[in-house]
């Protein structure tokens, strides 16, 4: 491990991951980290907090995961394809971390102590109701929402700047865009009542990544339906979709057309390839139905970017 102290860099490479660790105080209780790291093998880890140092930090984070999705037609290869999430976690949260051989992650993250928190959140008459509320209430210790969110897009590129176009992290920069960060998980939290509490067992949690890792490794498929995931991973029906909504925001049936969908528009915008050719590369024989879902999550017809 060699640690940078003028660039604020730390960088690891161990057996099980290889990642850049960036981090910079902004002011007095008041942090901003960047990971990011390549999985060597599939890791799971469950924090453990030294008694002798300050755990009394909340987290808010922006995290993407990449992995590739399994095609057979070489015109198309093996595509890269993101998991966009944001989560928040209360001081002592020690929920198991599950990661995945060869998936790249790369998170942005808000530290803020109690003391900080009641400062310029609690004690803020402009902090919405919903927001205060998740912080008072003791039972939501972690919540995480899946996103498409343009904004978001627009925040981590400008987040890319500030971590790595400079000799080290532009704390005036970071500072700006912590308000901005703040603000747009304001907003997303007010918006979305499918913004959940994930309060499962390790064992029940390890079983939605699971069926998540393989959902999105193989988003050129048909969807492999409830019952297929219920034998695979001995989980029953009712149980599955209780589970994953919990921890990903949504249905399951959802979550993979949202992603089927992301890696259609990826296609359009990337690629020479007809609308027909991409229609039939992520399993839909008719191209009608696969306008209309397209245009259910995008807003638009496939025909409207070609």
């Amino acid at each position: 491990m060699n640690h940078n102290a003028e660039k604020q860099l730390i960088q690891a490479d161990t057996p099980f991951m290889k990642g850049d660790f960036y981090y910079t105080e902004l002011e007095d209780g008041l942090w901003f980290l960047n990971t990011k790291q390549v999985y060597k093998n599939n890791v799971s880890f469950k924090p453990i907090y030294d008694q002798f140092l300050p755990s009394d930090y909340y987290v808010i984070a922006l995290n993407t995961v990449q992995s590739k999705s399994k095609t057979q037609n070489y015109k198309f290869g093996d595509a890269v394809i993101e998991n966009n999430s944001v989560s928040f976690s209360k001081p002592g949260n020690d929920d198991v971390n599950y990661h995945f051989k060869n998936s790249r992650e790369t998170m942005y993250m808000l530290y803020f102590n109690e003391a900080w928190a009641n400062k310029n959140i609690l004690g803020s008459p402009s902090t919405p109701t919903a927001i205060e509320s998740m912080f008072i209430d003791t039972h939501q210790v972690f919540i995480n929402y899946c996103h498409s969110n343009l904004s978001f897009q627009k925040l981590t590129n400008n987040l890319i700047n500030a971590f790595e176009n400079f000799e080290k992290p532009n704390t005036f920069l970071l500072k700006v865009l912590s308000l901005e960060f703040l603000g747009l998980f304001y907003n997303l939290f007010d918006e979305k009542t499918g913004f959940v509490s994930a309060d499962l067992a390790s064992d029940s949690l390890l079983k939605i990544k699971k069926i998540e890792h393989e959902l999105m490794t193989n988003l050129h498929g048909k969807f492999l339906g409830i019952d297929y995931f219920s034998k695979e991973y001995k989980i029953s029906p009712t149980k599955l979709k209780q589970d994953f909504k919990a921890v990903y925001g949504s249905s399951i049936f959802s979550f993979f057309q949202m992603h089927k969908m992301d890696l259609a528009l990826k296609y359009l915008n990337d690629s020479d390839l007809k609308i027909k050719e991409i229609a039939q590369e992520l399993s839909y024989e008719n191209v009608s139905k696969f306008s209309n879902t397209f245009k259910k999550f995008h807003g638009k017809l496939p025909s409207d970017y070609k």
